[in-house]
């Protein structure tokens, strides 16, 4: 509509009729009507609330129908955020990220890479959704069209995960031209894991694996040293990819290292029965609808899941937790872990008052109080088929803030307890894969560990076996 007035006519229209000409415009569209005189700046000054917000509208999500969802703990952490959202900011800090990915060089990104990133991320936390006719959520969202044209479009979209330092010691920077390979990847290198932001490690999960560090072996080999290394974990952290200081708090570099790993071995295990799901759009809470059937099961664990595990021969997890006081250390970029069977997990909530005072199911870890523990029990099947049925119980809780949910499975067969598999839904509620470290319900000195990932069944394609 703007296109077809001259500007000078434009100006000289009621007030109230230029904001709604112009409310019809994109930011790019706006930006370009400033510049045609003065009165038309005065009109797109940032100032301008209700304009800047109709201009942000038009391209992305509206963040207030995502923060009405969020529950009383996070919402209450995210009340600055409310308040000081600005419109005209936040399209300027948008675009600003666009630009900073699309350039062929890293000059922008490097000159602030913590805004670059976070602003991406900020679009994925406030995507929206919505429900189809067959009442499944499916994600129809600005922002993710947004960021999905930006990494289609972007010469060289990776480098907001790998590029945006200089650190070469960094888990998120895979180039082999810039690491001596004739150095083998051992635990003293890992001392390095804090100088990776939280921020940066939660996006890389977001936005899943990359090309780059798919043909990595420094990647393949950082990502192994994190996952297979006894000291990142342990009792404080109750054997899961959490913090060792009591807290709950998801310890970001170790799941990254774990999905970096199993979105690989994932890749190897399902043949072709199944996708890997990737993307933005599968890291949207609320994402699975919530079962009718199922009310209280606000976490959604009435559902089919498949997944694996990975693991090192014992010898070579002993070889290179020792590594360090070896002549000849463990290269674990070039070692190759194996990994189980494609497995299907058919859980069902349970009762609590039957599983609460399970020892198995205790933790000294803080949990989130806005919902309630969902206790549930179940079974796990890989192929061939006619093995016996391996039983599975567990819980989901909401990690302290209320954003990620925490998981914990033991799995049972031989007529005893076995494994402990703790891990955690970056994405949130109903949201996508789970991610986590396996370990031996003794949790004695030196025992076998590994990572492990679970989808629900919707995710990854077909309904059965």
């Amino acid at each position: 509509m703007a296109d077809s007035i001259p500007p000078d006519t434009l100006v000289h229209l009621a007030p109230e009729l230029v904001e709604l000409i112009l409310s019809y415009l994109t930011p790019k569209e706006l930006l370009n009507f400033g510049q045609t005189c003065q009165r038309a700046s005065a009109f797109v000054r940032p100032s301008n609330k209700v304009l800047w917000k109709a201009a942000y509208l038009q391209i992305f999500d509206n963040p207030l129908h995502v923060w009405n969802q969020l529950l009383p703990s996070a919402r209450a952490k995210n009340r600055d955020r409310e308040t000081k959202w600005d419109w005209h900011y936040e399209v300027q800090r948008n675009y600003l990220a666009f630009n900073a990915v699309c350039q062929t060089s890293n000059e922008a990104l490097l000159a602030d890479p913590e805004k670059v990133i976070t602003a991406c991320q900020d679009l994925i936390d406030t995507a929206s959704h919505s429900t189809d006719g067959d009442g499944q959520c499916v994600p129809r969202s600005r922002n993710i069209d947004f960021l999905d044209r930006l990494f289609r479009t972007a010469p060289n979209p990776e480098k907001i995960i790998h590029d945006y330092h200089t650190d070469i010691g960094s888990l998120s920077l895979p180039l082999e031209f810039n690491f001596d390979t004739t150095r083998p990847m051992t635990r003293s290198m890992l001392l390095r894991q804090a100088e990776i932001p939280e921020w940066a490690s939660r996006f890389h999960i977001f936005y899943g694996m990359t090309t780059r560090e798919e043909e990595s072996l420094r990647s393949k080999g950082l990502a192994r040293g994190l996952a297979y290394d006894w000291t990142v974990t342990g009792h404080a952290a109750e054997y899961g990819p959490f913090l060792r200081d009591g807290s709950g708090a998801v310890n970001w570099p170790i799941l990254e290292a774990v999905m970096s790993l199993m979105m690989r071995i994932f890749e190897n295990a399902k043949g072709t029965l199944y996708r890997v799901p990737k993307g933005f759009k599968h890291n949207i809470p609320y994402l699975l609808p919530l079962d009718p059937s199922y009310p209280d099961d606000w976490a959604g664990v009435n559902r089919s899941w498949v997944g694996t595990y990975a693991f090192l021969d014992y010898r070579a997890l002993v070889h290179y937790n020792f590594a360090n006081n070896l002549e000849y250390p463990l290269d674990l970029g070039s070692y190759d872990e194996a990994h189980g069977d494609l497995m299907r997990l058919k859980l069902s909530l349970s009762d609590p008052n039957e599983l609460q005072d399970d020892s198995r199911l205790q933790t000294k870890l803080p949990r989130g109080s806005d919902l309630p523990v969902l206790y549930f029990t179940g079974t796990s099947n890989g192929r061939p088929i006619r093995r016996p049925s391996i039983n599975v119980r567990g819980f989901a809780a909401l990690i302290p803030g209320s954003r990620q949910v925490r998981w914990r499975f033991i799995i049972r067969y031989a007529g005893a307890d076995q494994w402990q598999l703790d891990g955690v839904q970056p994405a949130g509620v109903r949201s996508g894969g789970i991610y986590g470290l396996w370990s031996h319900v003794e949790h004695e000195d030196h025992g076998p560990t590994g990572p492990f990932c679970y989808f629900p069944l919707e995710m990854v394609g077909r309904k059965t076996f």
